[in-house]
């Protein structure tokens, strides 16, 4: 390990140091949180292979070496969110409104904006960003598998959103150094150096600047960095404080939690707490600022794409077509009355359904994921450790009952996904690329 950052340890935590690095020799731990989406997800889970977080609501520590909770169909079904505990921390500090215009603007992979997105109604608006198209693409297949309606995905250098004074809360878990994941990623360790530390601190103010002006007054931003140096950040606290004249919020310390250098700041020590690093700030900003009115998506089926759609609800599902629908290439989507029309390069927009294609409208995993059973004319519904599941999820056909047309394969009541039944053969629609 890089002898300056020991150094740089020592001086930070003093009579603590040695638990610190001895801190950093013991394993990981991981954790997750329920989806409030779906109902009595924890009857389902082993109780003896999870612990309740002191403060995270819905929020648990799990044992992963014998209880593998990411490879099971439950986490297909997007029951739960698997993240680090001490990541967890930062979004159960904001006191989300139901009806809150929210910004993430470094989201992926994306346990942040599935947090706050899930605990919005359709009043509220997720906007979830990153600049790493990859990592962007990994972020909406997060969202689709959590069912989440009310999100936004963009794939864009946040510097470049022309948002101002739109959003009541922003969340800034900004790039950073890394040295709170040392204990779990070694190329955190191979990478660190001052260098970077002062690359980072400067790409974060860049950030908060953009953050404060796309925030309404009143507006609150959530910054947090999984590393411990100052200059990214109390230093950046600081600033905020006196160059942008936010407010400070304190943040009320829970188990775990250890003073930040700067008042009502927290950082979290993996020798103090159950995960690894973190820092995170809570302020508000105090001024009026320019404000931008944004254009509203304007839905834009023709009459043949609603056609095919209708024809498909009316055929398969027990709903009514959503009210407000957008298309892009044919791909449509159920967006809401109040999403904005942005010039940036949009991977999802709102819950998308599906495409329609020549004669026919072909439905999506991210539709059969918001499903219920009374939701849909035909459905089988397996146990989560049955054959018919494992075989499922591996791409196989299954064999059917004569329910000819589409229909949703559940696992234990929880939508998995659609599938297409003809001649007594339940055909996979299930996404090769997550097969397994």
């Amino acid at each position: 390990m890089n002898n300056e950052f020991l150094t740089r340890m020592q001086d930070l935590l003093k009579d603590d140091y040695e638990a610190f690095i001895d801190s950093l020799k013991q394993e990981e731990v991981k954790g997750f949180y329920l989806n409030p989406l779906k109902q009595d997800v924890l009857k389902h889970l082993d109780t003896k292979y999870i612990q309740k977080h002191p403060y995270i609501k819905d929020g648990y520590y799990f044992d992963y070496k014998n209880y593998p909770l990411g490879k099971s169909p439950y986490f297909m079904c997007g029951l739960y969110y698997i993240q680090e505990p001490s990541a967890m921390a930062v979004a159960s500090c904001l006191d989300i409104q139901k009806d809150d215009y929210v910004l993430d603007m470094c989201a992926a992979p994306g346990g942040k904006t599935c947090y706050v997105a899930s605990r919005l109604s359709n009043e509220g608006l997720m906007i979830a960003n990153d600049i790493s198209k990859l990592r962007a693409t990994i972020l909406s297949s997060n969202i689709e598998r959590f069912g989440l309606q009310n999100t936004i995905v963009t794939n864009v250098d946040p510097l470049k959103m022309k948002f101002k004074s739109f959003f009541d809360k922003i969340i800034l878990d900004a790039p950073c150094s890394g040295e709170g994941m040392f204990r779990k990623d070694q190329e955190a360790i191979n990478t660190w150096s001052m260098q970077k530390v002062n690359e980072c601190a400067y790409i974060q103010r860049n950030l908060i600047n953009k953050a404060y002006e796309m925030l309404k007054k009143e507006g609150i931003l959530i910054y947090s960095t999984c590393t411990y140096s100052l200059e990214e950040n109390e230093k950046q606290v600081e600033y905020m404080i006196n160059e942008l004249g936010m407010k400070l919020i304190p943040i009320e310390k829970q188990e775990g939690m250890s003073d930040g250098f700067v008042d009502g700041t927290i950082r979290m020590y993996p020798f103090k707490n159950k995960g690894e690093g973190q820092f995170i700030a809570l302020l508000q900003k105090t001024t009026e600022t320019e404000n931008s009115k944004e254009k509203i998506l304007k839905p834009n089926l023709n009459k043949e794409q609603m056609m095919l759609v209708k024809k498909f609800y009316d055929e398969n599902l027990n709903i009514p077509v959503p009210l407000y629908l957008y298309q892009s290439n044919n791909h449509v989507y159920a967006i809401q009355n109040h999403f904005p029309d942005l010039s940036l390069k949009v991977l999802r927009n709102g819950l998308y359904l599906g495409e329609c294609k020549k004669g026919r409208f072909e439905p999506s995993l991210s539709l059969a994921l918001t499903l219920n059973k009374e939701d849909v004319k035909r459905s089988y519904d397996y146990p989560c450790n049955s054959q018919e599941i494992k075989d499922y999820l591996s791409g196989l056909t299954l064999k059917g009952e004569g329910k000819k047309g589409y229909g949703v394969i559940f696992v234990d009541g929880y939508p998995l996904s659609f599938y297409k039944e003809s001649n007594n053969q339940v055909k996979n629609l299930y996404p090769k690329g997550l097969r397994r």
